[in-house]
């Protein structure tokens, strides 16, 4: 019995006041949806103690006469949860927008700048290969219509007329320079 005249007459005792602002504390996270974690951090503030040491008190002497109060609390909880949810459709769908996410909206605003770009380009290098083609298409024709031009069949009569006009213009330059041998001998 001196163990436990020892501790109620410490001067850093749980008074029930302080056993009571923790609860509300607690309780008030749990509604809220937040952790006790946090909850202990507030009341070790609040109550000049550490988180440790709230955690401790709560865990081991203050929850066992909550119990009802904790389970309303988290009904409570649940209640906004869903008021909330109908309230705004597509809410708890809906990723937070973090520093991840700005990342990949950058990418991709980044993503369709090069797209946009490089299909611009692809329809100026179609439109040059189009005007190539179209060139190509021209300059055989011409082509065509000069070979056309130059492919006259000589007949073998003509070509037996030149023959005898080069020679003789042959036999008249051997004349002319005194050679009196005959022609293509």
């Amino acid at each position: 019995m001196q163990t436990v005249e020892k501790w109620a007459t410490r001067s850093d005792a749980w008074t029930p006041d302080d056993d009571t602002r923790l609860a509300e504390l607690v309780l008030q996270h749990i509604r809220s949806g937040s952790t006790q974690l946090k909850a202990f951090e507030e009341a070790a503030t609040l109550l000049g103690r550490t988180a440790a040491a709230c955690g401790y008190r709560w865990n081991g002497v203050i929850r066992k006469h909550y119990q009802n109060e904790i389970e309303a609390a988290k009904q409570e909880r649940k209640t906004q949860q869903t008021k909330a949810d109908i309230t705004t459709p597509g809410k708890s769908l809906q990723p937070e927008t973090s520093a991840s996410m700005l990342e990949v909206i950058t990418f991709l605003q980044t993503f369709d700048e090069q797209y946009q770009k490089l299909k611009a380009y692809v329809s100026q290098i179609e439109q040059e290969k189009q005007f190539l083609a179209e060139r190509v298409e021209t300059l055989e024709a011409q082509l065509q219509a000069q070979g056309k031009a130059f492919e006259q069949p000589f007949s073998p009569e003509q070509l037996e007329e030149d023959s005898r006009t080069l020679f003789a213009i042959m036999e008249r330059a051997r004349k002319l320079l005194g050679d009196n041998r005959p022609a293509g001998t």
